[in-house]
Order: C-alpha cells, then structure tokens, then sequence
C-alpha cells in the first residue's frame, strides 16, 4: 500500500531533509521516517517528457511497480528524465528496484 504526498510540510521536508538518488533516467529524494506507516510518493514528470498521455502512463506504470515493490517506510518524491520513455516497462521496473535499493 502506498499514500500521496499531499501537504506542503512534506515537501518542504524533502527539500530541507531529503537525500537525492539517481539511477539512470529515474532519480529520487527520501526522507526516512519511521513514523509514517505506509510509504508516502510524489511524482515529478515535466512536460519535457512528453505530452499529458505520455506523463500519465508513466505515472501509472510508476505507481504499479512500486506496488509490487518493497518501498521503505517514509516520503519519496520521484521524477524522472526525458530519456525514461525509452524504456520498456521491465527495463523501467528494473531501474526503478534498482533506485529503491540505493535508498
């Protein structure tokens, strides 16, 4: 189960607290926090990537892999780069574990 990020709070905390990841295409910023019991996620897609079909999908291919995921207790936002619509949805799985591990 995974929660949106919805308050300001929180992202201010990710930019005053957060730690920055990068794999590829896919980077992320996290902040540990064991209090929150389900992992809170944000996305960040500009138009760079593509046009608000292409924003979506990714969003939801995003979403389904980190629900298949082991994603750690805490706020995550998520953005990616214009070359991640390149890449298959295992090749975007595989990037994307690869970046939870890293955290």
């Amino acid at each position: 189960m995974i929660d949106r990020i919805r308050t300001r709070e929180s992202f201010e905390r990710l930019r005053r607290e957060g730690r920055r990841v990068r794999v590829g295409p896919i980077w992320c910023t996290y902040v540990h926090d064991p209090s929150v019991t389900t992992p809170r996620v944000a996305f960040a897609i500009s138009r760079a990537v593509g046009n608000a079909v292409v924003r979506n999908r990714l969003r939801r291919r995003l979403r389904a892999i980190l629900a298949d995921s082991d994603v750690p207790n805490g706020l995550l936002l998520i953005g990616v780069r214009p070359p991640v619509v390149e890449l298959s949805f295992d090749r975007l799985r595989t990037t994307l574990e690869k970046l939870l591990t890293q955290l």
